[in-house]
């Protein structure tokens, strides 16, 4: 296996192996040895891993930064090497500090019964698989679910993105290094590379691992999940999501123009590959809908081709497209003149032009499973709706998804508040006006949101110490 420059398509890069099952298996073996340390080292100890990782890493900051940029196409300041960087360290910080104050324990004492529960690792390891977009700061080694593992005090044992293998293997040089530094067992944290689907599969089955922490696409997460269900473990999945935005009459009209603006430009942000991505606008109105439309379509028009971050999501991003010509809608921007998607040519990595798509609510209604469908790239569908009510109807029938935003002006309370009513069952995070693309690592944040969002609607991925939760189980013991 070898990484890929997506600006270029060529293969970069050290080459890396595939773990055979008896690997993984001793990897699985090996972690029963940091299961007990884990559990029942002092958390200033766990703690100082951490935040000696961090302090590794920010020496490496420009090195780092700039091999995951190769990797990714990512831009290196201040993407990768200012905002990305600086998430990824201050989660390891966080997780840190959990562990010094145990706040994700929640201890609940009985007196009059002699009770006593809080919660505790999970006795096993937990399995963490990263995806292609966030190769810092959701890395299977350095990442959000990484850092609520161990600040769990869960061993981890993290598998590389195909996307960024070199990234991964450089981070994890340093975790090593502060791992045997705080004098942890070697199999606190483990890495591999890749594996085949049935060798993972039979890691999953194995006793010494306790849970799976998943962010990718749906198709992966929903044949996990499937593994995790039939084993009885708990998985925590990020899957899919397309985050709609719904304007309500009074606020189209009055702001068409500047709320497309506000909408392309998140649609754009990062190459329209972030999981928050906004990609389908409601719009009540049909006048107001054209007029978001038209500008939208000189906002996609004029925007450069985006750098996808690898092949594959190229390919499901022309899919995804390809099939919605198919049901009859074209594109009012981007790959309009031609029949078929293109496959991105070596020596142009893998691109894609700005594809706005402008739809009626009847077409969103007859092929709602592919307007609602994710896909990385920049992307966007403009649905036009008749009037508010027919708004609050599509956000009735909506699937589970991350998060949402609500567009409305002083005149459109009442439709406001009954899509908040609506939308509040629907998604994990609702915002007014702003788009959902920025998530804030914070403990009031939620990042996650009912199925097909996530495989538990209960839990969030970001923000400790919520997200440690996950990779847990309660515990009651008697009193003396």
């Amino acid at each position: 296996m070898r990484s890929f420059n997506p600006a270029t398509g060529e293969a970069i890069g050290a080459e890396f192996s595939r773990s055979t099952r008896a690997e993984l298996e001793a990897m699985a073996d090996a972690a029963f040895d940091a299961i007990d340390f884990l559990a029942d080292a002092p958390g200033a100890q766990i703690a100082e891993f951490l935040e000696d990782y961090a302090a590794r890493l920010e020496s490496d900051r420009e090195g780092l930064a700039r091999l995951a940029h190769e990797e990714t196409a990512l831009p290196y300041a201040p993407r990768l090497s200012e905002v990305e960087f600086n998430r990824t360290t201050f989660q390891m910080r966080e997780a840190a500090r959990a562990l010094r104050d145990e706040r994700w324990r929640e201890v609940a004492s009985d007196e009059s019964n002699k009770l006593r529960s809080t919660r505790v690792p999970l006795g096993g390891a937990v399995l963490s698989i990263g995806p292609s977009n966030f190769p810092l700061a959701f890395n299977g080694v350095s990442g959000g679910d990484f850092c609520a593992a161990i600040a769990a005090r869960n061993p981890v044992i993290a598998k590389a993105h195909p996307g960024h293998l070199n990234t991964t293997a450089r981070i994890f040089e340093h975790c090593a290094a502060a791992r045997d530094a705080a004098r942890l067992p070697k199999a606190a944290v483990q890495l591999f590379a890749d594996c085949a689907p049935e060798d993972g599969e039979a890691l999953l089955a194995h006793p010494g691992v306790a849970a799976l922490g998943f962010t990718g696409s749906r198709a992966s997460g929903l044949r996990l999940k499937a593994v995790c269900d039939r084993l009885g473990k708990p998985a925590s999945l990020e899957m899919s999501s397309v985050n709609p935005v719904f304007v309500a009459s009074h606020a189209a009209d009055a702001r068409a123009e500047s709320i497309a603006d506000t909408w392309a430009a998140s649609v754009f942000l990062g190459g329209g590959q972030f999981c928050t991505k906004p990609g389908v606008l409601f719009v009540a109105g049909e006048r107001a809908a054209a007029r978001v439309a038209h500008r939208a379509r000189e906002l996609f028009a004029s925007a450069a081709p985006a750098v996808l971050l690898t092949k594959a999501i190229h390919e499901h991003a022309s899919a995804v497209i390809a099939t919605l010509r198919a049901r009859g809608a074209q594109p009012l921007a981007g790959l309009a003149a031609s029949t078929t998607a293109p496959s991105p040519a070596s020596r142009d990595g893998f691109r894609m032009a700005p594809t706005l798509f402008a739809v009626e609510a009847a077409f969103a209604r007859a092929h709602r499973a592919e307007v609602l469908t994710e896909a990385f790239g920049p992307l966007g569908i403009v649905v036009s709706v008749e009037s508010d009510a027919q708004l609050v109807d599509f956000a009735r029938v909506l699937d589970g998804q991350l998060a949402t935003t609500i567009v409305s002006d002083a005149n459109d309370a009442a439709t406001r508040a009954t899509l908040r009513g609506v939308l509040r069952f629907k998604v994990g995070r609702m915002l007014d006006e702003v788009m959902p693309t920025g998530v804030a690592v914070s403990p009031a944040m939620v990042h996650g949101g009912p199925f097909p969002a996530t495989g538990d609607a209960r839990f969030s991925a970001v923000g400790l110490p919520e997200a440690a939760k996950r990779f847990t189980k309660l515990l009651c013991t008697q009193l003396s």
